[in-house]
C-alpha cells in the first residue's frame, strides 16, 4: 500500500492482493520505520455500514488510521472504480484508489498491480 500526502489530503493506493485482503480480512496496514523508536504506521480498515461519513480518517498518534463503509469498499472492490473518495466538505481529503501498473516500468515496481487501462500493449 502506497501513501501520498499533499497538503491537506491524503492518498492510499493499494495493490490486487490488498484489496482482496481488506475486503477478506476488513484491515490492510504499512509502515515506515525511522529508527527502532520511530515508526509511522498507516492503515485502512473495512467497517459496518453504519452512521456517519463513508469514508473518514483520524490520526492516533503515529498511526494514521482510515475507516471505511465496508459496502463502499466491497463495491469498489468488484467494479472497474478506479477509486473513491471523501465528501467535498469533508476537512481532509481522502482518497482510496487502486494501484496501476505503470506506463514506463519502474525498478522496484511490484507486478501486483491492477492493469493500467492506458496501456496499450
Amino acid at each position: 500500500m502506497k501513501l501520498r500526502i499533499r497538503g491537506n489530503s491524503i492518498r492510499l493506493r493499494l495493490t490486487r492482493s490488498e484489496v482482496a485482503r481488506l475486503v477478506n480480512e476488513g484491515v490492510v496496514s504499512e509502515q515506515v520505520r525511522f529508527d527502532a523508536d520511530a515508526v509511522l504506521q498507516y492503515s485502512i480498515a473495512s467497517i459496518g455500514n453504519g452512521e456517519g461519513e463513508a469514508i473518514s480518517a483520524a490520526l492516533d498518534g503515529p498511526h494514521i488510521r482510515v475507516q471505511a463503509h465496508k459496502a463502499v469498499v466491497e463495491r469498489w472492490a468488484q467494479s472497474d472504480e478506479v477509486g473513491f473518495e471523501s465528501a467535498p466538505a469533508a476537512a481532509l481529503k481522502i482518497i482510496v484508489e487502486k494501484d496501476w501498473t505503470c506506463l514506463t516500468p519502474r525498478t522496484g515496481d511490484d507486478d501486483d498491480t491492477f492493469p493500467n487501462p492506458n496501456q496499450t500493449c
